[in-house]
C-alpha cells in the first residue's frame, strides 16, 4: 500500500532547488498522495513449494514490505518470491512463512522478529526499504536501523537473503519532477542495502536492479500505478533466483541434512 508522508519528503526533496520547483513538487506530492487510484488486496505467500519433494521442507521466514504481499496479485503464486522458488526446481519441499505487511519499513520489520522467528526458521526472506525512501527517511537513520535488523536477524538464522531497492523512479503513480528526487533516493538506499549486506558474510543479496529498465513499461504497474502486475514480479524472480539459490546452498554447507540443491 502507497502512502506518502508529505511533511517529511518535502524537506528533504525541496533542497537546493528553486521555490519555483519546490512549489512544482509541493503540488505533485500532494496529487500524488492524495489522487484517488484502487487499492489492490494483499496476498499471503505461505504455503509449500515442491511438495512432492522428499524430505521434511525447509522453512523460510518472509519478512518485508508489499514487494512481498503484491496487492492487486489474483494468487500467492504470482509472488516474485514463489515464481523464484518455483523456478529451481529443488531437491527438496520449502515452507514460507510470511509477516510481510504492505507499507513496512524497516522500524516495523524489527518489531515483528520476535513472533516471525518463533517458528524456528532456517533462512529469512528480507525486502524492505523503499517506503523508508520514499517517506522521507534519514538515510544514516536508515542504514543503522538496517545494519541493527540484519545483526540481529543473522544472530537467530544461519542465512538471510536480502533484496536491495529497485529504480523508484519508474514508479508510474509519481510524476516529473518527483519522479527524479525519488529516484535519487531509491540509489541512495540500494548502496546503504548493498552495503550493509556486504559486512555480514551471512547474508545473500538479491540484486533487483538489473530488472530496473523493464519497469519503464507502465503497464508492468497494477491499476494503483504503484505495484507491480504478475509480469512485473516475474521481472523480479528472474534476477532474484540466482541469489536465492546461492542462499539455499548455503544451508547445505552448515547442515548437510538441510540439503536443498
Amino acid at each position: 500500500m502507497v502512502r506518502l508522508d508529505v511533511g517529511r519528503l518535502l524537506p528533504r526533496a525541496a533542497t537546493g532547488l528553486t521555490l519555483a520547483t519546490g512549489m512544482t513538487i509541493t503540488a505533485e506530492v500532494l496529487w500524488a498522495a492524495h489522487r484517488r487510484l484502487p487499492v489492490g488486496a494483499e496476498v499471503d505467500a505461505s504455503g509449500v513449494l515442491g511438495a512432492d519433494r522428499t524430505g521434511p521442507p525447509v522453512r523460510v521466514v518472509v519478512l518485508g514490505d508489499s514487494t512481498l504481499t503484491g496487492p492487486g496479485l489474483t494468487s500467492p503464486d504470482d509472488l516474485w518470491v514463489r515464481q523464484a522458488l518455483s523456478a529451481l526446481d529443488l531437491d527438496r519441499p520449502v515452507e514460507l512463512v510470511s509477516f510481510a505487511v504492505g507499507g513496512s519499513r524497516v522500524g516495523d520489520v524489527r518489531r515483528r522478529l520476535d513472533e516471525a522467528l518463533a517458528v524456528e526458521a532456517h533462512a529469512v526472506i528480507l525486502s524492505v526499504g523503499s517506503n523508508d525512501a520514499i517517506h522521507g527517511a534519514s538515510a544514516r537513520r536508515f542504514a543503522a536501523d538496517y545494519d541493527s535488523l540484519l545483526t540481529e536477524l543473522l544472530s537467530r538464522v544461519q542465512v538471510v537473503a536480502v533484496t536491495n531497492v529497485g529504480d523508484l523512479g519508474n514508479i508510474a503513480r509519481f510524476p516529473r519532477p518527483l519522479r527524479t528526487i525519488v529516484r535519487e533516493r531509491g540509489r541512495t538506499f540500494c548502496r546503504i542495502v548493498d552495503r550493509v549486506a556486504g559486512e555480514h558474510a551471512q547474508a545473500v543479496l538479491l540484486d533487483v536492479t538489473p530488472s530496473n529498465h523493464y519497469f519503464r513499461d507502465r503497464s508492468l504497474f497494477g491499476p494503483d500505478m504503484f505495484h507491480p502486475t504478475s509480469d512485473g514480479h516475474s521481472k523480479w524472480a528472474e534476477v532474484a533466483a540466482p541469489g536465492l539459490l546461492l542462499a539455499l546452498s548455503r544451508l547445505d554447507a552448515i547442515d548437510p541434512l538441510l540439503r536443498v540443491v
